[in-house]
């Protein structure tokens, strides 16, 4: 059982409904190991560049991400995966194509 730290019911949902901003970029020698990369990266964000994905998780997704790439990364064959932590808000976007409606949640009681 965790521990709520005496959150009101509000701050609760809140805390449990944040969501992350990520990028991130890679940079992976061998193509049958970026291929195997890019895919696991398709299943939580978009690809915005040819090595580079946003994602936008829950703290939980989050650290599930990590775990994914920390598993993923092999020092021995020199990748270099870097995931920023970005502001939505703050982000500024110059492109010629219209980016993806936010996916609604749905919560049925």
């Amino acid at each position: 059982m965790g521990c709520d730290f005496n959150l009101t019911a509000e701050e609760l949902l809140f805390a449990r409904n944040y969501q992350l901003y990520c990028l991130v970029i890679y940079d992976i020698a061998n193509q049958k190991r970026r291929l195997k990369l890019a895919r696991l990266l398709e299943g939580y964000g978009k690809r915005v560049q040819r090595s580079c994905f946003e994602v936008k998780l829950s703290q939980k997704v989050y650290r599930r991400l990590l775990q994914a790439l920390e598993d993923f990364y092999e020092e021995d064959e020199k990748d270099c995966i870097t995931l920023y932590k970005i502001r939505r808000e703050e982000r500024v976007v110059f492109n010629s194509y219209d980016e993806p409606e936010e996916e609604t949640q749905t919560i049925i009681l």
